[in-house]
């Protein structure tokens, strides 16, 4: 089954891999490029030390600042977030999805044990994070061959964290998943995982609780100080949790009866049974769950980001040189403004990320053929697409609200919040509606006319995060940063909401040629 698993999910390790490791690869000399000297680095290191706000996104960051240092608190960071969701989706779609999805029984009809489908699934991930870490091992190995301040000992030891990260992710999804009754939700609450995680991590070392990352493996690089410390002892110990988790975890479905939970929590009642009242409600009750979920997510870290501007006045105070670093990394102009505009660019980006997964969502309803059902009720060929883009359109509206009203909790909790915070807030949260909206119509397009490339939809959004996110680091042309919908940020003394309307129109029209596209082919 090993094989088996890892045949049918070649494709997706390959292009998950080989993206992260080419994400991974551009930094070094990006950030040698842009703080060539130790002062460089140390005025950086001084500056994000007593911001807790970039604490809490990308972890702590110590003495002495080295490049390998530097590299690993913003790349790792983002190549840890990223690996743990890759691997939390394959272990889910090789196992409780493909129970979900009826294939498993036949693989059990075969009399294979019970655990083996499980053990199968937590091995292959194993597997596929072993390869991850050491090609990111070998990816850090060769920037210190041109790059100084890049030791192999940090390279190993950075390898090491991104693949136990990647396995710990994995086996707490899989133990979590093991009390979810309802299948439709297993992905979801598996990305959950990931997401408070996330956010353990961020409180552990925002607020210097350092016991708290050994419970979230996306703390476990703080532990390990890659490039500092390189701390082999921790990576034995995490290597055990994960053992024990897996071991944990194949052992349950001894007791897990097929396509059911090891222990059902308490559900809410039911106070009747649904009707659906057409394709419109049908699309609601299907994707309700999902949105409801990301919104809560946008504006529980929204909140938690905003409200760490407080720390913002404080630490502009402190050394002379601590603007300048702040500047370069976010822009000229108020630091609390431009940090406000920062993380509105980052939750708009998890709105049209929850745009676009809807429209997905739907072209995998084609491909089960359920599609097929509805279209057996005499609707039209493009009502399908049309009310699943309609829901999608509502969702990035209700994550928008999220980022406004997660943006003012965040603000309402710090005592050095102005009424000028809460201006800026307005038109910096609002001014992601129209990017959201734009991407989500781009993959309506592509799931209308080419639906086979349905994948590539998430290829404007990746790249736009990307562009977004690090551009500016990695020392990117104007012009090519310009490209992301999400940089048109408009604040009370500056901005358009021209290209916004621009934008919104654009995205009516590719939607309209999605479903026109729609009308015209054959589902398949």
């Amino acid at each position: 089954m090993i094989r088996l698993n890892l045949r049918l999910r070649r494709s997706y390790l390959l292009i998950w891999s080989f993206a992260l490791w080419t994400f991974l690869a551009v930094f070094p000399p990006a950030y040698e490029n842009y703080y060539p000297t130790p002062a460089d680095r140390a005025s950086f290191v001084a500056g994000m030390k007593q911001n807790s706000g970039m604490t809490a996104m990308w972890g702590p960051l110590e003495e002495p600042g080295d490049l390998g240092q530097i590299v690993m608190w913003e790349a790792g960071s983002m190549m840890i977030i990223l690996g743990s969701v890759m691997s939390v989706l394959l272990i889910v779609g090789l196992h409780r999805k493909e129970e979900h999805q009826g294939n498993m029984e036949l693989r059990r009809s075969t009399g294979i044990r019970a655990t083996a489908p499980a053990a199968a699934a937590i091995i292959t991930t194993a597997i596929a994070s072993l390869i991850m870490g050491a090609g990111s091992a070998l990816v850090l190995w060769t920037s210190g061959m041109y790059v100084d301040e890049m030791p192999p000992e940090g390279a190993a030891t950075s390898g090491a964290v991104i693949a136990l990260t990647m396995m710990g992710s994995a086996v707490l999804a899989q133990l979590v998943l093991l009390f979810v009754r309802n299948p439709a939700s297993i992905t979801r609450v598996a990305l959950v995982t990931v997401a408070s995680s996330f956010l353990l991590r961020a409180l552990a070392d925002s607020e210097d609780i350092g016991w708290l990352n050994w419970f979230s493996p996306l703390g476990w690089k703080t532990i390990v100080q890659p490039y500092v410390a390189d701390n082999w002892g921790a990576l034995g110990i995490l290597a055990g949790i994960c053992l024990a988790g897996a071991t944990v975890a194949t052992a349950a479905e001894r007791f897990r009866e097929y396509g059911r939970p090891l222990a059902a929590l308490p559900a809410l009642p039911q106070s009747r049974n649904k009707r659906i009242r057409g394709p419109v409600h049908l699309a609601i009750v299907l994707n309700r769950g999902t949105v409801i979920t990301w919104t809560l997510v946008i504006a529980g870290l929204t909140a938690y980001f905003i409200a760490l501007t407080g720390s913002l006045s404080e630490w502009m105070e402190t050394q002379a040189n601590v603007g300048q670093v702040f500047k370069e990394m976010f822009g000229a102009g108020d630091m609390k403004t431009e940090f406000i505009a920062y993380v509105a660019k980052l939750c708009g980006i998890l709105v049209a990320t929850m745009g676009v997964q809807t429209i997905v969502t739907y072209r995998g309803g084609e491909l089960d053929r359920t599609v097929d059902l509805q279209r057996s009720a005499g609707i039209r060929g493009w009502v399908p697409l049309g009310v699943s883009g309609l829901v999608a359109g509502a969702a990035v509206l209700l994550g928008t609200l999220a980022v406004f009203l997660g943006g003012r909790v965040g603000l309402w909790t710090q005592e050095s919040t102005t009424s000028g915070d809460y201006a800026n807030l307005l038109p910096a949260a609002w001014s992601q509606l129209a990017p959201a909206l734009l991407l989500t119509a781009v993959a309506v397009a592509v799931v209308g006319w080419l639906p086979a490339l349905t994948h590539v939809a998430w290829v404007p959004v990746v790249s736009a995060a990307m562009l977004t996110l690090f551009g500016p680091v990695l020392d990117a042309p104007e012009w090519l940063i310009d490209l992301s919908p999400f940089e048109y940020v408009v604040k009370v003394d500056d901005g358009s909401w021209g290209i916004h309307f621009r934008m919104a129109l654009s995205g009516l029209s590719l939607a309209v040629l999605g479903l026109w596209g729609a009308n015209r082919r054959e589902i398949r």
